[in-house]
């Protein structure tokens, strides 16, 4: 009697331990917030390719440093890279920077991103960008700090770990850092699990 009942545990244990490892995607997202005081941060532009960024013109999307965005979903969905990059420095308020470059040219990157701009406003959008870009060049290489983050270590860490709440597990769970840039030159870094898609009654 006594191995019939071990016998059942054991069929019990092998079930629900089945049904909580199934492997599911995992998708990697990060965001960064500054919390430095009258000061900007630049990027270098080494990071993956971002999902999020599928709508950004390639005038911005495709230049050496970063200045108008710091979050990234790594594209494609259920890629996870062996470490990400990411190389940032104190940079100048965009006020500051148009006190030295005149003022963005907004007008033309909402005619760009909308289809509609004209060839003196992408030169204008594509000049201002250069001059910015020039600028960045001179940051010292001293000023430049860097995080490495390790993907593959939070897969590991979040294996047998399902998000709170219901979502479509056909697409897998998205883990999500969350970096603060300290006025110090330290940061912090948290991690949290999300569904990649949460759960609908009726999937489209």
């Amino acid at each position: 009697m006594k191995k019939l009942i071990l016998l059942v545990n054991l069929v019990i244990t092998i079930v629900l331990s089945g049904c909580s490892v199934i492997p599911m995607k995992n998708s990697i997202s990060f965001q960064i917030n500054d919390h430095l005081k009258g000061q900007d941060v630049v990027y270098k532009n080494n990071w993956p390719e971002c999902g999020n960024l599928s709508g950004t013109p390639d005038a911005i999307k495709k230049q050496k440093y970063i200045t108008t965005y710091s979050r990234c979903k790594v594209s494609p969905e259920g890629y996870v890279p062996e470490q990400i990059i990411i190389e940032y420095a104190p940079w100048l308020t965009m006020e500051q920077v148009q006190k030295t470059l005149g003022e963005y040219p907004q007008k033309a990157l909402s005619d760009i991103v909308l289809g509609f701009a004209t060839e003196k406003e992408k030169n204008e959008l594509e000049m201002w960008n250069r001059k910015q870009q020039e600028l960045i060049e001179k940051i010292p290489a001293t000023a430049w700090k860097r995080i490495i983050l390790t993907p593959l270590q939070e897969v590991e860490k979040y294996k047998y770990q399902v998000p709170e709440g219901k979502g479509n597990r056909s697409r897998g769970k998205e883990i999500h850092y969350l970096i603060s840039l300290n006025p110090d030159g330290s940061y912090d870094i948290k991690t949290k699990l999300y569904w990649v898609s949460k759960y609908q009654k009726f999937w489209n």
